[in-house]
């Protein structure tokens, strides 16, 4: 029992919040800390963080646990604790506030200073207790910062309007109507950015910290099949080649760290979050669709085993995060030592797994640790016959038991609608691409799920999370990604329920997110009040851009359903997107997938399943193995037919009976108005896609 008496956040139901529910802090949640401050008029000191963020457990350990110095703070302030995992609209406006402060950029733990109405006028990250780091001492600042707030009240004011209006600006540039040559232009130019900032030993761009930057990649691989340039191809292989060799690869339990402290994906900073790990297994599978190379397919096998096994709940959701902490060290759970390995494996086999995983005594980490990582040496053994691959993995799984019983990170059990989107997609791609129907029931069960406890039954609303409860109101992201999946699940089962439950959303995504004066969608819905701006998200970070996967969606209903509206509202989004690259003149992988998904305009595949299984798998297989980016499939078989027959896509390949008509296999290859004659193997579909489509 903590002695402590709790705060404000003792009700809350977000694990990062009650990491901090016995703080000496008198933290408030956000709503009751703005009105505590405009009672008092005192200015707020907000901190944002999330359960598996260490920098936020370090400043939480230093400072906020600190009597003395949380006595301070509750001098000062009113002090305001936020999960960016809920409240992603206010982290995003501060983390921009605070980085066109500062000078800097943003990050986590965000430390934001702003008037009683909750207007940002100083900020930066993480502060230690005491100056060091190059960095002042967080007491140094509490002080520093109430000395200019009461000293300096109209330079206060003109500082927080400055922000503001800077806010407001970001986001209110004109769109580019008619502009679509300009995608190409976006397309080369960022492809010529990437090139530039990539990595040609480690994979990855810049140097460190490095982050997979998925959507990048993606798009690479994208543009290598689309121009045939085996560069780009490259620079996707070469990276994902270091990553899953890495340390920032969990070598035993699987599944990718946040990132890499260094230039060669060695040392990660160890949390674990599944929207990296949902986005990294949907790019290995379409690098395994490109290359056929079976040890992506593996990777993508090894990141769903994880998923299942770590980050999934009874119900069927999945949890949000795992801490890179334990027993209150970063890392401690992952690292071994020499002589610890020796002891498990035995004297022969441990050394030769310590050469091949780069264990040493001198260790790559912190007190004689390693990481476990591929060295050259791997390769040399197998060749030269040391171990064998299979006997590797029986090493791996003994020495998974040993680290199974050592005390394990912090799980942060919170559902969140968008992550579990992502991860919904990438199930039902991976059960397509591998032929792995399990992982089909996954995805339906998921999204079954997200339905059953985060939709509102009386509004239709999406919540945002779950944790024994749902709470707060979804966002855009929840709706565009969850609906991106559910579109998913459609093409590859053709049941006409869920192009039902997808239009249903986004007829309340239309409703209360669309920019009804511009175009674009807001990232807050039309019930939220207290923001500061209504930001509409154009870059991807850590989520694929909500705004870019709108774009995806709103053709494939266009598509699937026929209805101009859809394609109407596209055009709006695409000029809303070039706008912002007319202003910025900065793009990152996802709106430029989305742009080039309108640009060239989708093929589509519209596959009809015959009564003889063996050639149903024969065409179905070529589309499995053969990476079509640039287009939309709709799997159709005689039970789902009726349903679906009155769908522009499936009746107009007809033109006399509805009856469905196809013993045998049968696919129909559509662009631009123009559809193939009926094909019944793989190389009419193959000879097909790679004749010009325009002509036909």
């Amino acid at each position: 029992m903590n002695a402590q008496k709790p705060n404000h956040l003792m009700n809350e139901t977000s694990p990062y919040l009650l990491q901090h529910a016995y703080d000496p802090v008198d933290w408030y949640p956000w709503d009751k800390g703005l009105k505590k401050a405009k009672e008092t008029k005192k200015p707020l000191l907000i901190s944002i963080g999330y359960a598996a963020c260490h920098w936020c457990h370090v400043m939480q350990h230093e400072s906020f646990a600190d009597p003395e110095t949380a006595e301070l703070m509750n001098k000062l302030f009113i002090n305001i604790k936020i999960d960016r995992e809920e409240r992603p609209d206010l982290d995003t406006t501060y983390q921009t506030a605070v980085a066109r402060l500062s000078g800097g950029r943003g990050g986590w733990p965000l430390t934001a200073f702003s008037t009683p109405s909750g207007h940002v006028f100083a900020g930066g990250t993480y502060f230690p207790k005491e100056s060091s780091y190059g960095l002042p001492g967080f007491k140094q600042v509490l002080h520093y910062i109430i000395k200019e707030y009461k000293k300096k009240p109209e330079s206060i004011k003109t500082l927080t309007q400055n922000t503001l209006t800077f806010l407001q600006k970001t986001y209110n540039f004109k769109s580019i109507v008619e502009g679509t040559d300009k995608i190409v232009t976006a397309n080369d130019i960022t492809l010529g950015r990437l090139s530039e900032s990539y990595d040609s030993i480690f994979g990855g761009f810049g140097f460190q910290p490095k982050f997979p930057n998925v959507s990048d990649l993606r798009l690479l691989l994208a543009n290598s099949q689309r121009t045939k340039n085996p560069t780009f191809l490259n620079m996707v292989t070469t990276t994902l080649n270091h990553l899953a060799g890495g340390g920032i690869y969990d070598q035993l339990g699987f599944g990718f760290h946040r990132y890499s402290t260094d230039r060669k994906w060695l040392i990660p900073h160890f949390e674990k979050m599944l929207y990296d790990n949902a986005q990294l297994l949907l790019l290995y599978l379409e690098t395994f669709q490109v290359t056929r190379d079976k040890p992506y397919a593996e990777i993508s096998k090894e990141i769903i085993t994880y998923l299942k096994r770590e980050m999934q709940s009874s119900d069927g959701l999945f949890y949000s995060s795992q801490d890179a902490d334990s027993e209150g060290r970063e890392g401690v759970f992952f690292v071994w030592k020499e002589r610890e390995i020796l002891d498990i494996l035995g004297e022969q086999e441990g050394s030769i797994f310590n050469k091949c995983f780069g264990v040493t005594s001198e260790g790559n980490f912190e007190n004689g640790n390693s990481v476990l990582h591929e060295t050259g040496d791997l390769q040399h053994a197998l060749t030269q016959g040391e171990i064998t691959w299979e006997q590797i993995i029986q090493l791996k799984q003994k020495l998974f038991s040993c680290r199974d019983k050592r005390i394990k990170p912090f799980l942060n059990d919170n559902a969140i609608v968008s992550w579990n989107a992502l991860t919904i997609f990438a199930f039902a791609r991976a059960s397509f691409i591998l032929n792995e129907p399990e992982y089909l029931e996954v995805a339906e069960q998921s999204l079954d799920s997200v339905i059953t406890l985060l939709q509102d039954q009386s509004t239709g609303r999406l919540h945002r999370t779950f944790r024994k409860q749902a709470r707060g109101w979804g966002f855009s992201e929840d709706y565009i990604l969850l609906i991106q999946a559910i579109l998913e699940l459609f093409g590859l089962t053709g049941k006409r329920k869920y192009l039902k439950l997808s239009l249903q959303l986004q007829r309340t995504l239309d409703d209360h997110f669309w920019d009804k004066k511009g175009s674009g969608y807001y990232f807050s819905g039309s019930w939220v009040e207290d923001t500061i701006v209504r930001e509409k998200p154009v870059i991807t970070f850590s989520i694929p851009n909500s705004n870019a996967v709108a774009l995806e969606n709103l053709l494939r209903f266009y598509h699937y359903t026929g209805e101009r509206d859809f394609l109407k509202r596209a055009d709006l989004q695409v000029a809303f997107l070039l706008g912002w690259f007319e202003e910025y003149e900065t793009f990152n992988g996802e709106a430029l997938l989305a742009l080039n998904f309108y640009e060239y305009k989708p093929i589509e595949c519209i596959y009809f399943g015959g009564t003889d299984l063996s050639e149903n798998d024969k065409i179905l297989d070529f589309f499995r193995g053969n990476f079509l980016p640039n287009s939309i499939f709709l799997n159709i078989s005689k039970e789902t037919f009726n349903d679906l027959k009155d769908l522009p896509l499936v009746r107009d390949r007809f033109e006399e009976s509805l009856e469905y008509p196809f013993g045998k296999a049968t696919t129909f290859i559509c662009k631009d108005l123009t559809c193939s004659v009926p094909l019944r193997t793989g190389t009419e579909i193959d000879l097909y896609l790679n004749s010009d489509l325009g002509d036909k």
